[in-house]
This record gives C-alpha cells, sequence and structure tokens, in this order.
C-alpha cells in the first residue's frame, strides 16, 4: 500500500516564479539571518504542493527541521517550526513530508 506525501525544498533553495535577483538576495539573508538555512520547507510547482506516493520499502524516515513562514510587503518573513512525519527518498535522496490535514495548517 502507497501513502501519500509532499515534497520539501531547502528554504534557502526556494525561489518564485517573476522574483527579481535583489528579491532572491533578501529572501536568502533573511533565512541565514534567521537561523533557518538548514530547514526545510513545502515545495511547490504553479501554486501546488508536488505531491508523490510512496510504499514503505521506498522511503527512510528523515530528522529534519521544517518551517511554515509568513510575511509581508512590510516586514521579512518569520519562520515557524513545524512539526511534520519526514522521510527520505531512496532512489533520490529528496525529502518529503507525510500528507496530513496538519500539514497545511499555517502553511502558504
Amino acid at each position: 500500500m502507497k501513502r501519500d506525501f509532499v515534497k520539501l525544498i531547502k528554504l534557502v533553495d526556494l525561489t518564485y516564479e517573476g522574483e527579481s535577483v535583489a528579491d532572491n538576495v533578501k529572501w536568502r539573508s533573511n533565512v541565514l539571518n534567521s537561523g533557518v538555512s538548514d530547514g526545510y520547507c513545502l515545495a511547490d510547482e504553479g501554486g501546488d504542493v508536488i505531491r508523490k506516493a510512496f510504499s514503505t520499502d521506498e522511503i527512510e524516515f528523515a530528522n529534519i527541521e521544517c518551517y511554515n513562514f509568513m510575511g509581508s510587503a512590510t516586514e521579512q518573513e518569520r519562520f515557524y517550526s513545524a512539526d511534520w512525519i519526514c522521510v527520505m527518498e531512496k532512489a533520490t535522496g529528496d525529502y518529503y513530508a507525510y500528507e496530513t490535514q496538519e500539514l497545511f495548517e499555517g502553511a502558504f
């Protein structure tokens, strides 16, 4: 039996379509200065999360730090620790979070 997972991306690698170089530099600086540069968040493509189904023999549990974040046009993003069940896909080394309703609380 396979279960659904949502792909994760390192916060320092997160980019958005149409983002300027200055915006990206500002984002990366905030991530580094906030002490969450080793952290992960939900990856998305075209505004939707990237899902993948795995069986237990395709993954192994991973102990990584995950975060939600929130900001506005007038202030930098703030990062909030997220308690997700995380796994690593054995074939690729990519990280995923088990898809639950709680996964999306505080996200986006």
